[in-house]
């Protein structure tokens, strides 16, 4: 009967620590947030590091992430939901879905996370001693699966699986000449309902390229869809972060590609290249090598344009 008791005791004072835990957070108070923790916590957040070892290193990841909280008219949420506690003794496990994000009159931008933590007992009092916030992808983009709700039963999504927010449409002469091109010079892989046809007649057609989805059209004088080849030049250009800008750019000229820009150093960090596709579509290609402050990235800009203007 006792044990039974101190269990109760405990999960009512893990439950308790939560509480404060989100009070804390709501102030964006982070000595107060920290104080929930032992001092040689490893927590796994979902952003930014695989890993935090440590008080210190934890408490400094949680001021970057307070900075970056809603202000003025938003409103911050951040609640916890399901939570669970199982405690004997000295040792607890908890579990919860945690919803984070704001509100700024009626819209609500707000995701949900999984959370899992591991608790001890110091000197009569529970702290976290490990912490793991996680969220599933999508195959195969990669891409978190934020927008899962615990309560809604999975329907339309306004924004399809895998596909971004923005997403190049690319208008081809030769549409399917173009697809197995951006396989062979970038890496391209297919999509599973990739093309679509309709008696022989190319409509459609979608390519991952990394994270990203590309669309690819065919040319059509009755759509009013033109490719770079048929109007003689674009205004627009697609820019491809890689590992290693010289092996991509190397590999897109061997498939074809026109080198405009062969890979260089340029102000901003990165190792810079252009190429030009088959259809006259232009890549900028570029592996990000160093990270410049904004003021010496301002000082590199006006050097950059008086070389160029002279």
């Amino acid at each position: 009967m006792d044990q039974k008791v101190d269990t109760i005791d405990a999960q009512v004072a893990v439950d308790a620590l939560y509480k404060q835990w989100l009070a804390a957070v709501g102030k964006k108070d982070v000595d107060a947030i920290m104080a929930c923790y032992t001092d040689d916590v490893v927590a796994f957040d979902a952003i930014m590091a695989l890993q935090f070892k440590g008080k210190k290193a934890y408490g400094e990841h949680w001021r970057h992430c307070m900075e970056f909280c809603p202000a003025g008219d938003k409103e911050m949420i951040f609640e916890i939901h399901h939570l669970a506690v199982q405690a004997q003794a000295d040792t607890a496990f908890a579990h919860a879905l945690v919803r984070c994000g704001f509100k700024e009159g009626e819209k609500i931008d707000a995701s949900w996370m999984r959370m899992s933590s591991g608790l001890v007992r110091q000197g009569g009092q529970w702290k976290i001693a490990h912490e793991h916030f996680s969220a599933p992808f999508e195959m195969p983009s990669g891409k978190a699966m934020f927008y899962l709700s615990p309560d809604e039963t999975p329907g339309v999504r306004p924004i399809p699986q895998g596909m971004s927010t923005v997403t190049p449409h690319l208008v081809c002469k030769d549409a399917r000449a173009a697809m197995e091109f951006y396989k062979k010079a970038f890496g391209a892989m297919d999509m599973p309902a990739g093309v679509l046809e309709v008696d022989g007649a190319f409509l459609h057609g979608e390519l991952m390229l990394g994270d990203s989805v590309i669309m690819i059209a065919q040319e059509n004088e009755q759509c009013g869809s033109f490719s770079p080849s048929t109007l003689k030049n674009t205004p627009v250009s697609l820019h491809l972060y890689v590992p290693d800008v010289d092996n991509a750019f190397d590999r897109a000229v061997k498939a074809g590609a026109k080198p405009l820009l062969s890979p260089t150093e340029m102000f901003w960090g990165d190792r810079f290249a252009v190429v030009e596709d088959l259809e006259g579509h232009r890549w900028s290609i570029a592996t990000h090598v160093r990270d410049v402050p904004p003021e010496q990235m301002q000082q590199d800009a006006r050097t950059f344009m008086a070389q160029m203007s002279s």
